[in-house]
C-alpha cells in the first residue's frame, strides 16, 4: 500500500461502518466510499470531541465514535492508537477556551471580552456543550487525568499572564487565576446540566459588564485599585 507522511495512507478504502456488507461483487454505488485520510481523521476528531464533551471519557466508546464519523472502528487504532490517544488528539485540536484561532488575551479587558463571547448562550452549539467539559469528568485513567489537570494548570497560568502580574511567593496570583478559570468552568457546567436562568440564556453583551468587574476584582494585584491602571501600588 502506498503511504504518505508518517505512514498514513493517502486514502481509506475501508471507511465502511462496522456491520456493512462486503463490497465484493456489489454494485459500484454499494461499495465502500473512498475517503481522504485527512478527512477521515478530522471526522473522527469531530465525533470524539462531541462525545467526550457530552459524556466524558469513561462513557464514550470507540464504537460510537466510529459510528458517528461513519467509518470503520479499526481506523481509530490506525490514526490514534488507542482511546487515550484519541482523547489527547481531540483535546489538542479543540478550539482554545479563550483564544480561538487567535492569540490568547493579553490584558484584563481583552480577557473579560473573550470570556463574555465564549460563555454566552449558543457559543458552542456544534459541540452540544462547552468543550471545557471534556476536562471535568473523571476518566478512571491516571494518565488521562494527569493530562486534564495539566491542561487546566496551563490555562490558569495563561490567565495569570493576561493579568499583567506575576504570581506572589505564596501563589496568590495563580490562585486568583484559578478562581477565574473555575468561574468559567462553572458557567459551562451549569448551562449543560441545570439550565439555570438567566445565566444560561445570557448573551455576550449581558455578560461583559459583570465579567469585567469580576476579572478586575480577581486579577488586580493586591493593594492596587483596579481604576489606577499603571499607577504604583499604594
Amino acid at each position: 500500500m502506498t503511504t504518505t507522511g508518517a505512514g498514513v495512507p493517502p486514502e481509506d478504502v475501508t471507511d465502511t461502518p462496522d456491520g456493512a456488507d462486503s463490497p465484493l461483487g456489489s454494485r459500484p454505488e454499494d461499495r465502500p466510499r473512498r475517503r481522504d485520510a485527512a478527512a477521515t481523521r478530522q471526522a473522527l476528531l469531530t465525533a470524539a470531541r462531541g462525545r467526550f464533551t457530552r459524556l466524558g471519557y469513561d462513557r464514550t466508546t470507540l464504537r460510537d465514535v466510529a459510528a458517528d464519523a461513519g467509518v470503520n472502528l479499526a481506523l481509530i487504532k490506525r490514526y490514534f492508537g488507542s482511546k487515550e490517544g484519541l482523547f489527547k488528539a481531540a483535546l489538542a485540536t479543540a478550539p482554545r477556551f479563550l483564544g480561538g484561532e487567535s492569540e490568547f488575551p493579553r490584558d484584563p479587558a481583552a480577557l473579560a471580552e473573550a470570556l463574555s463571547r465564549q460563555l454566552a448562550a449558543g457559543a458552542w452549539a456544534e459541540f452540544g456543550a462547552h468543550p471545557v467539559l471534556m476536562l471535568l469528568r473523571d476518566s478512571g485513567d491516571e494518565q488521562v487525568d494527569d493530562l486534564r489537570r495539566h491542561t487546566l494548570e496551563d490555562f490558569s497560568r495563561q490567565v495569570l499572564a493576561a493579568s499583567g502580574t506575576q504570581s506572589a511567593p505564596n501563589d496568590e496570583g495563580l490562585l486568583r487565576a484559578q478562581l477565574l478559570v473555575a468561574l468559567g468552568v462553572g458557567v459551562a457546567a451549569l448551562r449543560s446540566t441545570v439550565g439555570l436562568q438567566p445565566l444560561s440564556a445570557a448573551t455576550s453583551d449581558e455578560l461583559l459588564g459583570p465579567l469585567a468587574d469580576i476579572v478586575a476584582g480577581l486579577l488586580t494585584p493586591p493593594n492596587t485599585d483596579p481604576a489606577d491602571g499603571d499607577r504604583e501600588p499604594r
